[in-house]
């Protein structure tokens, strides 16, 4: 095997390329290419994150995730309100339609992990979902 065939940063960059091409192909009907399904998804199970909050876990800059949440309210997928605590910084919300979406963009989303994991056994899955939490960790800690 070459050593490009055994770089698990390879593979982890064509399933970054292939995912992002199917999945705002998926999703460019409903105005959310270019990622911008990332931010409902992670708003969906962690709703009321500060803008800072959404940066670091989507390990964007923010003055990316300001543009997009602006985007996104503009389409009317998410609000912004005013943190109670810190009156510089703002918490982000799922609007009512986003809400209502949802169930269908983690359909489509949940459609893309049973593609990329067809024929794995169980087992074979958790193990590479393991490697996976393991090595983004490994990322996030030069990052930091």
């Amino acid at each position: 095997m070459n050593r490009q065939e055994g770089s698990p940063g390879r593979w982890i960059a064509t399933l970054f390329r292939r995912s992002r091409v199917h999945l705002d192909r998926v999703f460019e009907p409903l105005g959310l290419g270019k990622g911008l399904y990332l931010y409902l998804a992670l708003l969906s199970r962690d709703e009321g994150l500060t803008q800072h909050q959404v940066a670091l876990e989507l390990a964007l800059d923010e003055g990316t995730v300001a543009r997009a949440v602006q985007k996104l309210m503009d389409s009317g997928w998410l609000r912004r309100e005013k943190d109670g605590r810190d009156g510089r910084a703002y918490r982000v919300f799922l609007a009512p339609s986003a809400v209502e979406a949802m169930p269908n963009i983690l359909k489509e989303l949940e459609a893309w992990d049973r593609l990329i994991t067809k024929g794995f056994t169980d087992k074979e899955a958790e193990l590479a979902l393991n490697f996976l939490k393991k090595s983004a960790a490994n990322a996030d800690s030069i990052g930091r």
